[in-house]
């Protein structure tokens, strides 16, 4: 079980890490979202901890069920 819970760690972090570059850097988004330019940073970094943190709650609670 531990190996899942490693597992669904990596997941969101990796979610989080996707989200901060998808706002902060419009070239690798696709391209009808391309015009709207890059978010700031407080606020890719923000949303990117927001997604960590629901993960690593997620991990969380799975680790308390067991």
């Amino acid at each position: 079980m531990d190996v899942i819970y490693m597992l669904l760690a990596l997941l969101g972090a990796g979610t989080s890490f996707m989200t901060f570059c998808l706002m902060r850097f419009p070239r690798i988004r696709r391209t009808r979202f391309q015009p709207s330019g890059p978010f700031s940073f407080l606020a890719s970094f923000s949303t990117a901890f927001v997604i960590f943190f629901i993960s690593v709650l997620a991990v969380y609670a799975q680790a308390v069920r067991h």
